[in-house]
């Protein structure tokens, strides 16, 4: 079994705004197949620097920012080689003290995928999403 980093992505108010912001210092190029209402990404080699909408709390079901908390403003997603290994690294994360926020299951964009809680309390993603590189 092997995982990469496949996402790092970022919570943003306007995500066209701050994707481009990137895009543009960093002369990177958009993946344009996962472009929609909540996302954009851009790839940095093969990971992808993600920008995701508020609408994103809702979809993840993460803690969205109220009063003096920030809620969740980052998360990684591990790159699974299979669908099985989705389930055997959300198995392996929640015997190790970890939190099962949604449990493997079909995204609108196409990966099989969960969402967990670190044991101090960091949002990640377990995915398994096969995408063309660049």
């Amino acid at each position: 079994m092997a995982v990469a980093l496949s996402f790092a992505s970022i919570l943003a108010h306007d995500v066209a705004r701050l994707s481009a912001f990137y895009e543009e210092v960093f002369a990177l190029t958009e993946v344009h197949e996962l472009t929609s209402p909540h996302f954009r990404g851009l790839w940095i080699g093969e990971t992808v620097l993600g920008f995701s909408a508020p609408s994103a709390y809702d979809l993840l079901e993460l803690p969205a920012p109220v009063g003096d908390d920030p809620g969740v403003r980052t998360f990684l997603t591990f790159e699974a080689a299979s669908s099985a290994e989705v389930a055997t690294y959300v198995d392996r994360a929640v015997a190790l003290g970890g939190t099962l926020v949604q449990p493997p299951h079909d995204t609108y964009y196409g990966a099989w995928q969960a969402v967990l809680l670190d044991p101090e309390g960091h949002a990640f993603r377990v995915n398994h999403l096969p995408l063309a590189r660049p």
